[in-house]
């Protein structure tokens, strides 16, 4: 059992020294390093960080996507006691600014130059008088840099040379570090994301994320003398990417990084045997199936299709007769003893089927590799038909839920109880409760909002006490805003949620209210709702102003019954569409500071009949799970069997 995070990288040095522990592409080909060469630097950073003035206690703005020096930097200021405070090159200056100085941030790091000049016009005077120091990877003197910041700059390269030099006037300056650290220490504030200019600071501590170390390693099943690889894309400073890789380390899993454009090609390239993905990229590759699906002759297509129909209902009954399966409610002993007996004889009549559909589903195996044990998927629901298709072929997928609070982890299925359709059960250690709106547990099936306990959860909000005791009681409850409901065999499902922010199938959080707030200033809107849960990207319902509609059909010489159909709420005519759509995506746009997975791809106009009680509360506001309820129809038109409430 590890005391805290930074014994990762130097035990796995001692472990590993000559395994690749990092792999990554660049203009002038692949670069690789060691995993004795991943501790020397650490330790390079850290003797650099010190000499540069960053002390224990101090908290650091640290606004770098994912690369080989990013987890680096993390472990260097573990070691020095400092606090990162982390987000992606790609944030805003504004959300920068704002988090920057709601952190008590006292140094800064960058990933370029760009990054400073677009920050030195944003940051306030006074905010970068409190700067201590401002750290730069790529960059040089010859830069255009903004005269006022000129002295507080480090370029990595100098960081560097320092760093060396302090290794080697103190060699043992690491070991030192390491032995102060309590699990309780904070080690990070990660904010949560948003676009409200006042995200919350989630404060987590080694103990938070070593607990998903413990309780997750063991579940992804990596086998440390396997020397296995990895293949990742998602941002270093999102906590399931975070947790994974310190996971990773634990068993010596080269790690490959790679990004949006690349990643297919990476996977077929790489051959990993375990990834931590999103939903989207598995819509991506589904996308891609279903192409290859469609070039195939009929008769293929057919076989292909049915093996997959047959795969499905083995791997249903195999899972069941394992303890896998989803019941909402209780059942007799004789009942349980026939679904079993069941389970078992379709497992035994379907097993010839589902070895050849392991033969004949390997060359879509082999476009991810050919090697691939287990992809953990997390960051937004898993959708039904890609869980099913994509085990059914033999690429595990297994769910798995958590929130940034928790460092992330709190539930997953696991390779031996893989039920589709279910979230999974809880990690070691972890307690989660499903309760009623008047606190009181509910029953096998019984939708209610889910609570968890245990070492994962956060110390609270960051300068905000308010906002943590709305989460967080004394006894370490933690609220976490879902709803769920649990099967008779403790398996958790996951249902919706009761909090606002929607989760894309990328993994992207949105909060729909300035959105909302943005789309009202349209005359011709009086209410939006925002929806996308669980899908690509977002859309809106949106509640028209009959009288400013009409003035528009007028402009646009439209009658009224072309318009409008009797009946109906729903306006439908194409030619308005297009001008209330040009309308949102004139206000959600990057040039009003919303970012690109923030745009409104369809909307659903509706005409506002909303009243107070029904759609809307006593204070005006809209009840948007009503309103997502009322539309359901109308929204399923778009989504399909994908839309979820």
């Amino acid at each position: 059992m590890y005391r805290s995070l930074l014994e990762i990288p130097f035990e796995a040095a001692q472990r590993f020294p000559d395994r690749v522990s990092h792999r990554w592409r660049t203009l002038n080909g692949t670069v690789t390093r060691s995993y004795a060469d991943f501790a020397a630097f650490v330790r390079v950073l850290t003797a650099g960080f010190a000499k540069a003035g960053i002390a224990k206690g101090e908290h650091v703005g640290f606004f770098v996507n994912n690369r080989y020096e990013w987890i680096a930097t993390d472990f260097a200021l573990m070691a020095l006691g400092a606090v990162s405070v982390p987000r992606g090159s790609d944030t805003s200056p504004k959300e920068v600014g704002f988090i920057f100085k709601h952190s008590d941030s006292r140094h800064l790091i960058l990933e370029n130059t760009e990054q400073l000049s677009a920050l030195s016009g944003e940051i306030p005077a006074d905010d970068w008088a409190t700067c201590a120091t401002v750290f730069i990877l790529d960059g040089s003197r010859n830069d255009e840099l903004p005269a006022f910041l000129r002295d507080k700059i480090v370029f990595y390269e100098d960081l560097v040379t320092m760093g060396q030099e302090g290794v080697s006037a103190d060699p043992g300056l690491v070991e030192r570090l390491e032995a102060a650290i309590q699990p309780s220490d904070l080690l990070t504030i990660v904010y949560t994301s948003g676009t409200t200019g006042n995200p919350k600071g989630v404060m987590l501590t080694h103990a938070n994320f070593l607990q998903n170390v413990v309780a997750n390693t063991p579940r992804l099943e990596m086998d440390p003398d396997a020397a296995e690889t990895t293949v990742v894309m998602l941002p270093s400073w999102h906590v399931y990417e975070r947790a994974f890789e310190y996971c990773a380390m634990t068993a010596g899993v080269t790690l490959v990084y790679s990004s949006a454009g690349r990643f297919s090609a990476d996977l077929a390239s790489e051959k990993p045997q375990v990834l931590i993905s999103v939903p989207r990229v598995w819509e991506s590759v589904y996308q891609k199936l279903l192409k290859a699906f469609s070039e195939m002759h009929s008769g293929k297509r057919n076989l292909v299709l049915l093996f997959i129909k047959l795969n499905q209902a083995w791997m249903t009954s195999s899972q069941y007769l394992k303890g896998g399966y989803i019941s909402l409610k209780r059942r007799s002993a004789l009942r349980k003893a026939g679904a079993w007996l069941y389970a078992l004889v379709r497992t035994i009549i379907l097993y010839p089927a589902h070895r050849l559909a392991w033969v004949l589903f390997k060359p879509f195996r082999e476009k991810v590799g050919g090697r691939l044990k287990v992809a953990s998927c997390g960051a937004g629901s898993l959708p039904k038909y890609l869980d099913e298709l994509f085990n059914a072929i033999g690429i595990t997928l297994v769910n798995a839920y958590g929130m940034t609070e928790c460092a992330p982890g709190i539930l997953s299925r696991t390779l031996s109880r893989n039920t589709f359709g279910s979230t999974g059960v809880p990690f070691d250690n972890t307690e989660v409760v499903i309760r009623r709106e008047d606190g009181t547990e509910t029953d096998i099936g019984e939708k209610g909002l889910l609570f968890v306990r245990g070492p994962q959860v956060m110390q609270g909000y960051y300068k905000n006490p308010q906002a943590t005791m709305a989460v967080l009681d004394s006894d370490g409850w933690l609220n976490t805003g879902d709803l769920a409901v649990r099967s008779e065999n403790g398996e958790i499902i996951i249902v919706g949620r009761l909090k606002d922010t929607i989760v894309l199938m990328g993994g992207e959080n949105v909060e729909p209210e300035p959105i909302e707030d943005k789309i009202k200033e349209s005359a011709y809107i009086d209410h939006a709702v925002v929806i996308g849960q669980d899908q690509k990207q977002l859309s809106a319902i949106v509640a028209i102003n009959e009288d400013e509609l009409m003035r528009l059909a007028a402009e646009l010489k439209l009658s009224r019954d072309e318009v409008l159909t009797e009946g109906s709420l729903s306006i439908e005519n194409d030619i308005i569409y297009r001008e209330l759509l040009k309308e949102v995506n004139m206000r959600i746009s990057k040039e009003q500071g919303f970012k690109p997975f923030e745009r409104i791809t369809h909307i659903f106009p509706v005409l506002n009949d909303f009243s107070v009680g029904k759609e809307l509360t006593q204070t005006l506001k809209v009840k948007r799970r009503y309103v997502e309820e009322r539309f359901n129809e109308l929204v399923a038109k778009l989504f399909g069997n994908q839309h979820k409430k």
